[in-house]
């Protein structure tokens, strides 16, 4: 037996054993806090203050999950001393006007797996010059009078309003300390002018430091400005439709010496190409890998001539200085992966992957979005892609390389996404400075005879009240906890699985091309593996109750519509949510299971090109209608009305005290409203 295996229900045991414990404390905190707050005004305030400042935060872009990577960033040596002055410092090569310079911290020493914000200065300060040794410097942000709360994975965004600079210097006047020794730690510097990051054209030698660890590649100069960080990609919150292009797998036993794959890119004219972005791809039936189907070798080219005779090679910089792309000593992850063009001309771009991936024994090519930037913008959305093969099905597709999204979200621009990152990190500390004042209060409460004075006054029955209220709040939260945990592992252990399962049958199928009966029982086996990581990332999202209990239904309403309905054109008009976020979550489980097979009913039976879902909240009800343009039929030739699994629409109605209705005639089309009363 594996020794995860033997030691998995021990740990889980201590993990609620933690929880409860931690839930109790909270829950006699919080009875203690709603008497405490009726006797004062400060606490009052207080209440009021952390309103406005998680309003403030849920217009701000979320916190990313943590993109682990083994390009950490620059180090220096160690020190002794707490003050010892650390620096680094980069040269643009000629004055450019910056709008932000951006900090982003590293990943911890042992590849991420410990604490964020590692090797961040706790006292600092940000400094430009211009051209000319006689230039002086400009102190840009000056962080040196106070500690610098620790920003963990998040952004610290410097706007600097289009100044004018050639060399950007930054100086940790404290540092950071792990045991008995100090050292300066940081994962990325980007210096933003508009959409773009000047940073990304630097090499080893436009770099100058005070001294370095030099632990290349983990550690080094070149790895500010590698784009490899804990954040990942800039994305939004729309879900995406596709998942981007992937080559067709190759089985080395059909192609014992593998061609190099290519996808090319026509921007309808022949264009100044300032850089490439390469988004990496990611597919859900494998979360757990990061950077799928992104090459170790390969090349970018640019032409105008479809055929690439002749070809313009795009070096990129290295440690090593301007070289062809050379083999990635890490995989980027989700990171971007940007080449840096210069200006260089032409109407065609193309990615070669030299040394295709290994995705479980076969290869590929796979990239979730790739952009090419001119004047200022991302001149490929949209555009004609080609390519040497490419899969078009299961969200796959040339198209999908150029439709602005990656294989999780839509794609947005670098200064809105880390500006808004960082104004989080912000409003974060005060929420947890506020929280600090509140706790500070209730101590001196707590540590005087109020709370005695409280119970004498209010008498025996209020204090069996709270007490009641107090053990119905642990034992919810404790259900809340390991519903979190249940989710968790559906997700990243079951999900992983059923992706291999799509995998394996793809990689059979390739192998009894001439055996139709086989080839269609692998094909169910791996639409069925598909549909199942479907159905589990749907009950797995309402089970999170954390982080999707308010304000959901619309979200997973639109991503249900726009996974399900890929080859079918549709409309989701949505009223604006309020209300929404007390939907409890065994009726959203239901509305969502109900809403899933009324459009599988659709896909299956109704022929439809145009489907108009409709999600509307009233007063004491909530309202879901779908409507079709397919062939219709009629519901009285139905037995009792339940063909079509309508049988199941109705049971579970009826389950919440709604109503279903349907009406439909031959060629007429399909309506149905699904009415579910709000408690």
């Amino acid at each position: 037996m594996k020794p995860a295996r033997r030691f998995f229900v021990p740990s889980l045991a201590a993990m609620i054993g933690a929880a409860m414990t931690i839930t109790m404390a909270r829950a006699e905190n919080e009875s203690l806090e709603s008497v405490v707050r009726w006797l004062s005004p400060e606490l009052r305030r207080i209440g009021v203050e952390q309103r406005v400042l998680h309003q403030m935060i849920s217009d701000l872009p979320p916190s990313p999950p943590r993109t682990v990577t083994e390009r950490l960033g620059y180090h220096s040596g160690y020190s002794s001393r707490p003050d010892t002055v650390e620096w680094v410092e980069m040269d643009l090569h000629k004055e450019e006007s910056i709008d932000a310079i951006v900090l982003i911290a590293a990943a911890s020493g042992d590849g991420g797996l410990a604490s964020d914000g590692y090797g961040f200065p706790l006292r600092f300060r940000v400094e430009t010059r211009g051209e000319g040794e006689a230039a002086e410097h400009e102190v840009l942000a000056d962080f040196t009078r106070g500690d610098f709360p620790n920003p963990g994975i998040l952004p610290v965004y410097l706007p600097v309003s289009g100044r004018k600079a050639r060399y950007v210097r930054i100086i940790a006047a404290r540092l950071y300390q792990e045991e008995k020794r100090f050292f300066f730690a940081l994962g990325e510097i980007m210096i933003l002018q508009g959409n773009r990051n000047l940073a990304s054209a630097l090499r080893l030698g436009d770099f100058r430091c005070s001294r370095t660890k030099g632990a290349v590649p983990i550690w080094g100069l070149a790895n500010l400005v590698d784009g490899h960080t804990v954040l990942g990609p800039p994305v939004g919150q729309r879900p995406s439709p596709t998942l981007g292009y992937q080559s067709r797998l190759v089985n080395v036993t059909i192609e014992p010496v593998i061609r190099p794959r290519w996808v090319q890119i026509d921007l309808g004219a022949e264009l100044a190409v300032e850089e490439v972005r390469l988004f990496p791809a990611r597919p859900p039936e494998f979360a757990h890998r990061q950077g799928f189907g992104f090459p170790f070798f390969a090349k970018l080219e640019l032409s105008n001539d479809v055929n690439f005779k002749p070809a313009i090679e795009i070096p990129e910089f290295t440690h090593h200085g301007p070289v062809k792309r050379p083999p990635q000593s890490s995989n980027p992850g989700d990171n971007v992966v940007t080449y840096v063009v210069h200006g260089r001309s032409g109407r065609y771009v193309r990615f070669t992957a030299l040394d295709l991936h290994n995705a479980n024994g076969q290869y590929n090519l796979a990239l979730a979005e790739m952009q090419v930037w001119s004047g200022g913008g991302n001149v490929a959305l949209g555009k004609t892609v080609n390519a040497f093969d490419s899969i078009e099905t299961g969200g796959w597709s040339g198209a999908a390389l150029v439709d602005g999204f990656n294989s999780r979200a839509n794609i947005v621009e670098w200064p809105e996404w880390l500006s808004g990152l960082s104004r989080r990190r912000e409003i974060l500390q005060q929420i947890a400075q506020v929280e600090m004042r509140q706790a500070a209060l209730l101590g001196q409460f707590a540590s005087t005879g109020w709370w005695a004075l409280l119970g004498t006054v209010t008498g025996v029955p209020a204090i069996l009240l709270v007490f009641r209220w107090r053990q119905r709040r642990q034992h919810r939260r404790e259900m809340e906890e390991l519903r979190h945990r249940i989710s968790q592992d559906l997700h990243d252990e079951i999900g992983s699985s059923l992706g291999s399962i799509v995998f394996i049958s793809q990689d059979l199928m390739a192998l009894v091309k001439s055996d139709r009966k086989m080839q269609n029982e692998l094909g169910e086996i791996q639409s069925i593996a598909r549909q199942t990581v479907d159905s589990m990332h749907d009950i797995a999202r309402v089970m999170q109750s954390d982080r999707y209990a308010k304000d959901d239904l619309i979200s997973h309403v639109r991503e249900i519509a726009t996974r399900m309905l890929r080859t079918v054109t549709h409309t989701v008009r949505l009223d604006d949510g309020r209300g929404h976020g007390h939907f409890p979550r065994d009726r959203h489980r239901d509305l969502v299971l109900m809403f899933k097979e009324a459009l599988h009913n659709i896909l299956q039976h109704s022929q439809a090109t145009h489907v108009e879902i409709v999600l509307a909240h009233a007063a004491r009800h909530i309202t879901l209608s779908v409507r079709d343009n397919g062939r219709g039929f009629d519901p009285a030739t139905t037995v009792n009305g339940g063909g079509m699994g309508l049988t199941n629409l109705r049971r579970r109605a009826d389950k919440l005290g709604g109503e279903m209705s349907l009406v439909s005639a031959p060629r007429q089309g399909t309506t149905l409203v699904i009415t579910i009363p709000c408690p």
